[in-house]
């Protein structure tokens, strides 16, 4: 068998697999409801509204700073708390995989090894 026979009978297959499914009532489509439209009219203003003026509002942390200099002091400041806790972090694995070894090894600990 050839590609397109194989195609074919897919398709063949699946035609009658539908026709299954479906009940072999597909044919046979109920009438389509039609609904007129119906011209909508212009809402009309009864009274007029005087000056409004929107709500103040204070100014969210969320919301980006009003010039760059302030932006520039933000984010220089998150870097530098993010450097210096990566930095206790490495020395706190640092100093107990240090511990953990002189442990393992049975030995004394040597006078350079800080314990936290």
């Amino acid at each position: 068998m050839g590609w397109m026979q194989d195609r074919d009978l897919l398709i063949a297959e699946t035609l009658a697999f539908a026709k299954a499914v479906k009940g072999g009532h597909a044919e046979t489509t109920a009438p389509v409801q039609t609904v007129p439209i119906v011209e909508f009219k212009p809402i009309q203003q009864t009274e007029q509204l005087g000056n409004f003026d929107p709500p103040k509002f204070e100014r969210m942390s969320s919301l980006p700073p009003r010039n760059e200099r302030e932006e520039i002091v933000a984010r220089l400041a998150s870097f530098k708390a993010t450097q210096s806790r990566f930095q206790r972090e490495r020395e706190q694995y640092g100093s107990t995989t240090l511990r953990e070894a002189v442990n393992a090894a049975g030995a004394t600990r040597p006078s350079n090894v800080r314990s936290d």
